[in-house]
């Protein structure tokens, strides 16, 4: 009987069966659901909490799901809390990486030719600082011009 004020000792731990997972009976990986719980969700959290806490739970599961396919190629019951922990770590690690490049508009792709005559700019490197500079500009650009015509394609 436990001491007031005291928490219980905890029972010792029981390891889920290895073979009976690998053979995916529904009854150990319900048994071993809370022994493997808190490895995926702290190593998702860790890596979440500050940047995506809603998403913490979501990449938990994901995790328990794909240490579902890879069990088979476990030799001990000892390497299941690493495996699934650093799966979590690494699925972790992609959702902010994902959400992190969503924010900076990834996947948005646009000439910058394009941008420059939207806004009538041209680039720094181009801008004309004097009327020498910039008939330096037209000739050098008529020079390249020639030269890539000149130029054939490839046979």
């Amino acid at each position: 009987m436990p001491l007031p004020g005291h928490p219980a000792i905890l029972a010792p731990v029981q390891w889920p069966d290895l073979h009976a997972l690998q053979r995916g009976d529904a009854a150990a990986w319900d048994a071993a659901f809370p022994w493997l719980w808190p490895a995926a969700s702290g190593a998702a959290h860790v890596t979440l909490q500050p940047y995506l806490p809603a998403d913490v739970e979501d990449v938990a599961i994901e995790a328990l799901e794909e240490l579902v396919e890879k069990v088979r190629d476990l030799k001990s019951v000892e390497e299941l809390k690493p495996l699934v922990a650093s799966i979590a770590h690494h699925r972790a690690v992609s959702r902010l990486r994902q959400h992190f490049a969503a924010k900076r508009g990834s996947g948005q792709t646009e000439s910058l030719e394009a941008k420059q005559q939207e806004t009538g700019e041209l680039p720094e490197g181009v801008l004309a600082d004097s009327p020498l500079a910039a008939l330096e500009h037209k000739e050098l650009a008529g020079i390249l011009r020639k030269l890539l015509a000149e130029l054939k394609p490839p046979q």
